[in-house]
C-alpha cells in the first residue's frame, strides 16, 4: 500500500483556513503558499493523520524533525529562520483550528504552545549577517561604464540609475510605469511615484521616492529613456523597463524588438545588475544592497538624522520627521525633496 499523500478531511479544513488568510487577514498569495507549505510539511511528519488527533508530542516531534532536515542546495542543516517560520505558521493554524466547530474539543491550547521555540533558537532565527554593499562611488562608476548604444543597453543603464537614485524594491522597479517618473515643479526635483494601483509595492503602500543627489548624468539616463519610449509610441501606462528581444532583420543585422510588456522574471533583472558590476570588476551584490549603500553613506554625513528620516520614506518605511516638520507649518514633502536633492553622492 502506498503512503498517503493527503488526508481528505484535512484538505477541507485547510481550504477554509487559506480562504480566511486571504480574505479576512488580507494575506497575499505568496504568504498563503508559505502557510500551505508549512502545514503540508507537518502532515508529512505525522503521516497525514487527522488534525483531530493532534497532541503535544506531535508539536515537539515536528520541531525535532525540522531540526534534522538539510538544505537541498547547501547540504547544511536548515536555518533557524526556516524553523521559526514553519513552526510559527503551523502553530497559528492550530490556534485557529481550536476555535473551529468540530475541532475545539480535540485541539487544546496548551498542546499548541509546544510549537514555541527555545529562546536561543528564537535569537538565532532573528540574527542577521552583515549585508555587503558597494560604495556609492562604485555604483556610479559602474553605471557610467555601462554601454549605451542599443535600446537594451540604454534601458539597462536607466534601470540601475533609477535604483541608485530612489532605492526601490526590485518588484517596484520591475513594474514601474512611464508615468511613474514625474517632475515636481514646486519641489524642483524628479520622483519615482509608486502608486500601488500601478506599481507593485510592499503592503501596497503609496511611495513618493524623490531622486537622491544631483548627479545630472545619472538622472538624465532615466529621463532620456522615458522620452525615447514616448517617441516610440509608448503611453504613460506602459512599462518603463519593457521587455526587449534581440533579433535580426532580413539582411542579418541585429535589431531590438521593444515589447509593451513587463520583464516577467526578477531573476532576469538581477542578471542585468550582476553583468554590469562584473563587467566593472566588482563582485555582485543584489539590487537591495543599494539601500545599504545609501544609508551607510548617509550615516557618514553631518546631517545623518535628517537624511535617514528622508530616505526612510523612499524605502517605504514609517518615519516621524514628517510629522514634526508638518506640525510647524512646512510641507514635509518639500523638506524631504530638498534634503534628498542636497545629499551629495559624490
Amino acid at each position: 500500500m502506498k503512503n498517503p499523500q493527503y488526508n481528505a478531511k484535512n484538505e477541507i479544513i485547510k481550504t477554509r483556513f487559506f480562504t480566511m488568510l486571504e480574505h479576512a487577514r488580507s494575506r497575499d498569495l505568496k504568504t498563503v503558499s508559505s502557510y500551505a507549505g508549512a502545514i503540508h510539511e507537518f502532515e508529512v511528519f505525522t503521516g497525514f493523520k487527522d488534525f483531530k488527533d493532534f497532541e503535544a508530542g506531535q508539536a515537539v516531534g515536528f520541531k525535532e524533525y525540522l531540526s534534522k532536515k538539510t538544505n537541498r542546495l547547501t547540504g547544511y542543516p536548515i536555518s533557524k529562520s526556516y524553523l521559526r517560520n514553519y513552526t510559527t505558521h503551523v502553530r497559528e493554524f492550530f490556534k485557529w483550528l481550536e476555535r473551529q466547530k468540530g475541532y475545539s474539543k480535540y485541539i487544546h491550547c496548551d498542546d499548541v504552545e509546544h510549537f514555541n521555540l527555545t529562546r536561543n533558537d528564537r535569537n538565532r532565527a532573528y540574527a542577521t549577517n552583515y549585508q555587503d554593499s558597494y560604495d556609492i562611488a562604485e555604483i556610479l562608476a559602474t553605471i557610467r561604464a555601462m554601454p549605451e548604444i542599443t535600446e537594451l543597453e540604454i534601458r539597462n543603464k536607466a534601470m540601475l540609475s533609477l535604483c541608485v537614485l530612489t532605492t526601490p524594491r526590485i518588484s517596484a522597479l520591475q513594474t514601474a510605469r512611464i508615468a511613474s517618473i514625474k517632475f515636481y515643479r514646486e519641489f524642483d526635483t524628479w520622483a519615482f511615484v509608486q502608486n500601488p494601483n500601478l506599481v507593485n509595492t510592499k503592503y501596497a503602500k503609496q511611495i513618493m521616492a524623490f531622486f537622491i543627489g544631483d548627479s545630472e548624468d545619472i538622472r538624465n539616463n532615466i529621463i532620456r529613456w522615458k522620452e525615447y519610449l514616448m517617441e516610440q509610441g509608448f503611453t504613460d501606462r506602459d512599462p518603463l523597463f519593457p521587455k526587449i528581444i534581440p533579433s535580426f532583420d532580413s539582411e542579418g543585422m541585429q535589431i531590438m524588438n521593444i515589447e509593451k510588456s513587463f520583464i516577467q522574471s526578477q531573476t532576469t533583472m538581477r542578471t542585468i545588475f550582476e553583468s554590469a558590476f562584473k563587467a566593472s570588476g566588482f563582485p555582485y551584490f543584489k539590487p537591495h544592497s543599494f539601500r545599504h549603500s545609501l544609508v551607510r553613506a548617509a550615516l557618514r554625513n553631518n546631517q545623518s538624522p535628517l537624511l535617514i528620516s528622508a530616505l526612510s520614506e523612499n524605502m517605504g518605511h514609517a518615519m516621524d520627521v514628517g510629522t514634526i516638520i508638518g506640525s510647524y507649518g512646512t510641507s514635509p514633502s518639500h523638506e524631504r525633496a530638498k534634503i534628498l536633492k542636497n545629499f551629495k553622492l559624490e
